[in-house]
């Protein structure tokens, strides 16, 4: 038996977290010399009121407890600073190590530094301006950090034929409101299947089977940076996340705003890029031409296949633990 790996997940049943189960599970089926073994994390009010309290007082954050040293490896997917999937686990080794999303600059102050204090190894930011800014403002913090994009398992996702998609174009998510409004109206009169979440609906999609299937069936998915949707809350952050790459693994052709990391990751712009001006002659313009983007959505969905998998970044993660062993 080789070394122990836990995989610390949240038990928390929302489907959108079902990106977290993509990546345990390939980490799972990877032939490797760790012994793994999957930890389902209890919701603990407790343990959120030790990280909220701890977050409050920064003199502690340089404290270093150590409840033993045991042989064995902790990762842990989370987002933002979830620290609470570590407790106790971290502080039995040394040999730990973080997947985050989501780390909006108003938490870096005490998110950054936790990571010392829960023995945090190595950090993998999915956004590389979090990565600028860990390196940039927090040099004291011994934590080491990459970027590593988002990913998925193709797998999971399904396409139909571009003649038996019926739904033209699928908003999920995040709703670009100013951009929604200029489209809604134009789709709606010339008949076109639009689909969104209605005030009246808690969720557009009750779960994955459904949401994949409605990937499967859709012509255009509208893909917007949260930094533009939601700037309250995301700042600066431009990301390219999870929503585009699944677009893509379903045969989608991405109507949108090209996150700041994105053309980098693809070497092209994979994405049509929203004219405001014109906001709705656009989208049936797009629609009425749709075969004109058939070798756009090809050329992506290949290299989703080949670059952007969650295999590719477990690769990179497993050979930052083997450094560490």
């Amino acid at each position: 038996m080789g070394i122990k790996l836990r995989l610390l997940q949240s038990n928390d049943e929302e489907y959108f977290l079902d990106c977290i189960d993509e990546l345990y599970r390939t980490i799972e089926q990877a032939p490797s010399n760790f012994d793994t073994a999957r930890i389902m994390v209890k919701h603990s009010r407790f343990k959120s009121f030790l990280v909220r309290k701890l977050t409050l007082y920064p003199s502690l954050f340089k404290i270093r407890l150590k409840f033993g040293d045991q042989a064995a490896v902790n990762f842990v997917s989370m987002i933002s600073g979830d620290f609470r999937l570590l407790i106790p686990y971290a502080f039995t080794t040394k040999l730990n190590f973080v997947y985050m999303y989501d780390v909006w600059p108003r938490f870096h102050r005490w998110i950054f530094p936790l990571l010392d204090f829960f023995n945090v190894r190595y950090v993998f930011f999915s956004s590389k301006q979090v990565l600028e800014n860990f390196n940039q403002k927090y040099p004291k913090v011994r934590c080491k950090a990459l970027w590593l994009p988002e990913a998925l398992s193709v797998q999971d996702y399904h396409f139909n034929a571009f003649s038996d998609k019926d739904i033209d174009v699928l908003e999920f998510g995040r709703m670009y409101d100013a951009y929604h409004d200029q489209i809604v109206g134009p789709l709606a009169l010339k008949g076109k299947h639009h689909v969104y979440r209605k005030p009246e609906m808690k969720l557009l999609f009750p779960d994955k089977p459904s949401f994949s299937a409605a990937l499967a069936a859709a012509k255009i998915v509208i893909c917007v940076p949260s930094n533009i949707t939601h700037p309250n809350r995301a700042e600066y952050i431009s990301s390219m996340t999870l929503r585009y790459l699944q677009a893509m693994a379903a045969k989608c052709l991405i109507v949108g705003v090209l996150p700041s990391d994105m053309e980098e990751l693809f070497g092209y712009s994979p994405i049509v890029e929203i004219e405001m001006d014109r906001a709705g002659d656009q989208i049936i313009d797009i629609l009425a031409r749709y075969e004109d983007y058939h070798d756009l959505i090809e050329r992506n969905y290949h290299h989703v296949i080949r670059h952007h998998q969650w295999e590719n970044r477990w690769q990179v993660i497993q050979e930052k633990i083997q450094e560490a062993l």
